[in-house]
């Protein structure tokens, strides 16, 4: 990342966690509240997109802003990029756009796939995406998105046609939270009973995992599909580990809040607001209320570094595929991009 700004910020450390050096490379003022981002692989592009404006494309090398895509809250639910192509999912709409301009454009809510002129009484908001954060996610290199409805069922678009092919019902209360892998073959869902759901898109089937008393906010499976990170409230933890096979409890992780900054003890449900795992699975990070990215150790638990910097809630965090750079995205109205070293 060659003419990222000389003057960052570096935490370093170099120990047996693994992570050497975590540096802040750049803050790029994104003036609205930034709930959800994305970034390319060679993280040479970020989006950024939430609430009622528009998704924003980002040239990471040198901060600036490359262009506006769509209104309407586009992107305020999901966003992907690969450095060639956008995708944008906000209102119930999913855009696609080349990085000069856009290639095409459906309305999740119209299931029969008709003009918009002409769909008529076909335009049914309750098979149709929401417009909640995080509510659809894309992945296959950006061939299909898999998305929470208003009917409480997921769907899978085909991006190449709009085309729905997958309809995945199960859950009786609204989903929260929903991952999609990379290949698009497994997801995660989590309802706001609790409940998560480990999906096998193959073959239309789930694994249920009901998780009483416990409130979901963001999901990820890990790349062997064998664990799942959850984020949200379950029995004092903020941040736990399952088995995506058996369900079972693996491990909660570090708590290093202060107990007299919380505000509610007892309910501690939107602190952890956004989760990732490493490619290898040895590091969950999670974007959290109090503006902290938190990197912490997945066999131990244990937190190895805290990102500072944002001074509002920490809503939308990304890495690259490669786990050298992260994007992360705040109600503070700021994007910030790091580097993160590895001594693995």
């Amino acid at each position: 990342m060659d003419g990222q700004q000389s003057a960052s910020r570096a935490a370093r450390a170099p120990g047996p966690d693994g992570l050497c050096e975590a540096t802040l490379l750049r803050t790029l003022p994104e003036v609205l509240p930034a709930g959800l981002v994305a970034i390319s692989p060679d993280a040479r592009f970020g989006l950024s997109g939430g609430g009622s404006g528009p998704a924003r494309l980002w040239d990471l090398t040198t901060g600036t802003l490359l262009r506006e895509l769509g209104v309407d809250g586009a992107g305020c639910s999901g966003l992907w990029t690969d450095g060639r192509r956008v995708v944008a999912s906000g209102d119930g709409k999913i855009v696609q756009a080349t990085m000069k301009g856009w290639v095409s454009r459906f309305d999740t809510r119209n299931p029969q796939n008709l003009h918009p002129l002409s769909r008529g009484p076909h335009h049914d908001r309750s098979t149709g995406a929401s417009s909640d954060r995080g509510a659809v996610v894309v992945g296959a290199g950006g061939r299909f998105a898999l998305g929470i409805c208003m009917d409480r069922a997921l769907r899978m678009w085909d991006l190449t046609d709009g085309a729905c092919v997958r309809t995945l019902r199960g859950h009786a209360v609204w989903p929260n939270a929903v991952w999609l892998a990379p290949d698009a073959r497994r997801a995660v869902s989590a309802g706001a009973d609790g409940e998560i759901r480990v999906w096998d898109l193959d073959g239309g089937t789930c694994a249920v995992f009901p998780h009483p008393d416990s409130w979901v906010d963001s999901v990820c499976l890990s790349a062997d599909g064998r664990r799942v990170l959850v984020g949200g409230d379950h029995r004092g933890h903020t941040l736990w580990l399952i088995d995506a096979v058996t369900g079972e409890f693996v491990r909660g992780f570090e708590d290093v809040r202060d107990p007299a900054s919380l505000e509610d003890p007892e309910d501690r449900s939107g602190e952890v607001l956004a989760v990732r795992l490493t490619s290898d699975g040895r590091f969950a990070v999670s974007g959290e209320d109090d503006g902290r990215i938190r990197i912490r150790e997945t066999s131990t638990g244990r937190c190895v570094r805290t990102l500072d910097g944002h001074t509002e809630d920490a809503r939308g965090i990304a890495l690259t595929p490669d786990d050298r750079f992260l994007l992360s995205g705040s109600s503070d109205g700021t994007l910030r991009l790091w580097q993160l070293g590895w001594g693995l």
